[in-house]
C-alpha cells in the first residue's frame, strides 16, 4: 500500500482499518450509487451493524478521533505545519523515538501519518 498515495475514501478506509481495527466492507451507496464504504459498529454483538466509514481525512470533527487514537498509543503530534492549508507537513513522535510524517491537507496528512505510525 502506497501510503502517500491515498486519498478521499481509499484513505478513510485505510484508516478505519488500520487505525481503529474495523472490519470494513465497500458498498455501493444506495441514494447515489456510488462505491462507499461501512464498517461494523457493533464489533462484540452477535449480528453486524453496519454504520458508514467516517470522512477522517476531510473532517477535523472526525480527524480529533486519529488523533486521540494516536496519543493512546504513545504518538505525540510535533508542530510542523507550514506552507498552504493544502500542503501542510504533520510530524508525528512516538514515546519509543519513532518519526513519521506526511504532506497535504492537514487532516489528510494526519490521516497518512497515522498509516505510517501503526504500520511502521
Amino acid at each position: 500500500m502506497n501510503i502517500d498515495a491515498l486519498t478521499g475514501r481509499q484513505l478513510d478506509v485505510a484508516v478505519a482499518r488500520e487505525v481503529f481495527g474495523y472490519q470494513v466492507e465497500e458498498r455501493p451507496n444506495s441514494r447515489t450509487g456510488e462505491l462507499d464504504a461501512v464498517y461494523n459498529g457493533d464489533m462484540e454483538g452477535r449480528s453486524p451493524a453496519w454504520v458508514r466509514v467516517p470522512f477522517y481525512s476531510t473532517s477535523f470533527a472526525t480527524s480529533i478521533y486519529v488523533e486521540m487514537t494516536l496519543q493512546q498509543r504513545g504518538w505525540r503530534r510535533k508542530e510542523a505545519q507550514e506552507g498552504e492549508p493544502t500542503d501542510r507537513r504533520v510530524v508525528l513522535d512516538h514515546a519509543d523515538g519513532r518519526t513519521v510524517e506526511a504532506v497535504g491537507h492537514e487532516d489528510e496528512a494526519l490521516c497518512r501519518a497515522a498509516l505510517k505510525a501503526v504500520t511502521s
